[in-house]
């Protein structure tokens, strides 16, 4: 099969490896689609220091089951499915335990169905248990933020204020749900937030960015006792907070990231079925798409993120 393995930075390439061969416990999914994560942007331009070459990377996996264990009785071969998978997604197949994976409806478009980030979205917004009518910032609206936007419209909170700074996605954001849209680059966002919100602030902050300055702004739209929720991907250099401040507002601190296989699993079958039942929107999110012999240009889509660009994904 080809695969690709990141050699370097910026240097993925193109290998042929033996099929893998599920066990009688194991499912072999021949891989449709898998999509550029961010938090592998920074692998692919080098940027962290502590990290060994050749990595075999990519988790956003769908596709269809080529192959079932002799003991595999839940699913059968032609399934389409999604799988959360720690790696090995860049390539044309992929053994997978079948608790992993979930079967789609015959109709579900595959480059839509992407479920591990959607599955960190709904896991994201599980954890702030938000309330009817409750306020939300999200701040920094790329793929996973515009999902989070929808699930929170979901769950029946209050306003969405949508913050980033390309107007492009602002737009989307807005047709997508959200009911105020703002660019810190042409407006002062701490002052529309307070005046919106009686003087107070949000319910919920959502840093979504994964960068200091989304940090620093979130903590500035959250009002005393609100929830704080750390969801962006935070790498390289450590991150400063305003302990004092953080303190005195005593926010419910939420990091928005999980680590257990089970809430995860539990996530991506949530997200999914609300795809599936046409109440969570990734039509409009998948914007950018390659083949396996391009995935540097696909990495290169996902760090530029040219006017346009929400997503970009490997196909096969």
């Amino acid at each position: 099969m080809q695969a690709a393995v990141l050699n370097g930075p910026g240097k993925f390439e193109i290998v042929q490896q033996e099929k893998p061969v599920p066990n009688a416990n194991q499912i072999l999914v021949k891989v449709d689609i898998c999509g550029i994560c961010t938090s592998e942007i920074d692998m692919w331009l080098g940027k962290n220091p502590s990290l060994e070459y050749p990595l075999f990377i990519g988790h956003e996996v769908a596709g269809t089951i080529a192959e079932i264990g002799a003991e595999v009785t839940e699913l059968n071969v032609g399934d389409p499915v999604a799988v959360w998978s720690d790696g090995k997604g860049y390539a044309e197949y992929l053994v997978s335990d079948p608790v992993f994976a979930y079967k789609l409806m015959p109709d579900t478009v595959l480059i839509q169905a992407l479920g591990e980030p959607i599955a960190c979205s709904v896991n994201g917004v599980r954890k702030l248990s938000p309330k009817f009518n409750d306020n939300v910032a999200i701040v920094g609206c790329g793929f996973m933020g515009l999902i989070m936007l929808q699930l929170f419209k979901i769950r029946g909170v209050g306003d969405v204020i949508a913050i980033d700074l390309r107007e492009d996605i602002l737009k989307l954001a807005h047709d997508l749900g959200a009911d105020h849209i703002i660019n810190p680059t042409n407006n002062d966002v701490v002052t529309f937030v307070k005046e919106l919100t009686g003087g107070k602030g949000v319910d919920i902050g959502v840093e979504a960015g994964g960068s200091q300055a989304t940090l620093d702004l979130t903590t500035q739209l959250v009002r005393m006792e609100g929830k704080l929720e750390v969801f962006g991907y935070h790498q390289g250099s450590h991150r400063k907070v305003d302990w004092g401040f953080w303190n005195w507002m005593a926010f419910q601190i939420v990091n928005g990231h999980t680590r257990s296989p089970e809430i995860y699993i539990e996530g991506m079958k949530i997200g999914l079925e609300l795809l599936e039942r046409k109440k969570l929107n990734m039509a409009q999110l998948v914007t950018h798409n390659v083949p396996i012999s391009e995935i540097n240009d696909g990495f290169k889509l996902a760090s530029e993120k040219p006017v346009g660009f929400v997503k970009s994904v490997v196909t096969f």
